[in-house]
């Protein structure tokens, strides 16, 4: 697509089927061309990470696990980081996923519904806890 677009640069300016076209014009095309290509989140994607700092072993994996699949995926996006124990004694129902957990606009990132308990416990991932690769399939899986 480039090669049909781009003639010649002459004295700054870029030459298109005997026009002038602003050199302006075409860095903001590349910039266009540039950012269309780069996967990006849901403006109002908001996640929430469950977790117990002391307790649970695979809380701080699948916390570095969380933050590489966003850094693969080139997403910006905040995380909520809630304390399992605070939520179980402001008896929060998403203290009943467990810990750890990844909420996505309020839904278990691994389709699991939340026990009708307000008792802390680690969370079993059958298979073993989700790595980077695993997230971020479940993220990108999201989006529309």
């Amino acid at each position: 697509m480039m090669s049909q677009i781009l003639v010649g640069w002459h004295e700054g300016s870029l030459f298109q089927e005997g026009s002038i076209v602003m050199r302006y014009h075409f860095v903001s095309l590349l910039l266009i061309l540039s950012f269309s290509q780069l996967p990006c989140q849901d403006k109002n994607m908001k996640i929430d990470f469950i977790g117990m700092e002391d307790g649970c072993p695979n809380t701080p994996k699948m916390w570095a696990s969380l933050q590489e699949a966003l850094h693969e995926l080139h997403w910006k996006t905040a995380i909520d980081s809630l304390d399992l124990i605070d939520l179980s004694r402001k008896e929060d129902a998403r203290a009943g996923y467990g810990s750890p957990t990844i909420l996505v606009n309020g839904r278990d990132l691994f389709d699991v519904s939340p026990a009708k308990s307000f008792n802390p416990a680690c969370r079993f991932y059958r298979g073993g806890v989700p790595g980077t690769k695993d997230i971020a399939a479940k993220l990108k899986s999201l989006r529309p």
